[in-house]
């Protein structure tokens, strides 16, 4: 397949401003909205944000997350219904994106739990899928259950060994328990979000997870923080406002950074023994 490659064009928002202190550690996140995206870095010493387009682009970026060799990666949706898969690129103030996969259907959202990928689908009666995806060509290789609610977001948390998703029906979190295969997926409810979500993307960083989803109340495009104990979204940032179109949400690594595998070894050891 031919790769192709579409370029993001950033001007920084009004606004925002870097205060980072020295030797702080900030993580840099990428939210996108249809085909319209933020870059923007959280640290407690404050926070740039910077808005992009992508040019040439699919109908909507769906999913955001890392693949299993570190990069960040971009799941777009085809008007046919297929799915299309980036690669980002930073260069300095420069974001590009290579299209190196395509796919049969596209997700709602991925994530990598340890050595092994696992992504949303939309199926019949309304009802959500978690498939395995192979993590180097993306084929579905296994599922761990169909779930009957609306999956926007997932992340992998390792300290709960549990997926957490964002169900926009209710506007409520639950966690996904997973023992390796579909027989053992539970589904527990974490609490209400608290606002009401449209489209929406999870993200796990260092015992948290984060997310980006658009805000029913006032159709604006929000930032924050998911509070593992009750489900409560708390919102950090208003990015702007929402089209309504899907939403992606991830994380860009540092240079020379790779993101922790979390549970790599157990999910590696399980699947020996499948």
């Amino acid at each position: 397949m031919t790769k192709t490659t579409s370029t993001f064009a950033i001007a920084a928002l009004a606004g925002f401003s870097t205060l980072a202190l020295a030797g702080e550690v900030s993580t840099t996140f990428i939210a996108t909205n249809g085909t319209l995206g933020y870059v923007f870095e959280t640290g407690t010493g404050g926070a740039q944000s910077d808005e992009l387009t992508l040019t040439n682009p699919p109908e909507a970026i769906q999913a955001i997350s890392n693949g299993i060799n570190g990069r960040t990666i971009l799941h777009g949706s085809r008007t046919d219904g297929s799915g299309v898969w980036y690669y980002l690129n930073r260069n300095g103030g420069t974001l590009t994106t290579t299209e190196f996969a395509q796919t049969d259907v596209w997700y709602n959202s991925f994530t990598l739990a340890g050595e092994r990928m696992f992504a949303v689908k939309n199926i019949a009666n309304d009802a959500d899928q978690i498939v395995e995806l192979n993590p180097f060509n993306f084929a579905e290789i296994g599922s761990i259950g169909s779930f009957d609610i609306g999956i926007g977001g997932i992340a992998w948390v390792p300290e709960l060994g549990e997926f957490v998703v964002s169900d926009t029906r209710t506007n409520t979190f639950f966690g996904i328990s997973f023992g390796g295969d579909a027989a053992a997926s539970t589904l527990r409810e974490i609490g209400s979000a608290g606002i009401r979500w449209g489209g929406n993307g999870l993200e796990y960083d260092n015992g948290r997870v984060y997310g980006t989803g658009i805000r029913g109340e006032d159709m604006m495009l929000v930032f924050g923080e998911v509070n593992l104990q009750t489900g409560a979204f708390e919102v950090q940032r208003v990015l702007g406002e929402a089209a309504r179109a899907g939403v992606g949400f991830g994380i860009i690594p540092s240079p020379g950074v790779l993101p922790i595998l979390g549970a790599g070894g157990l999910f590696a050891s399980r699947r020996r023994r499948r």
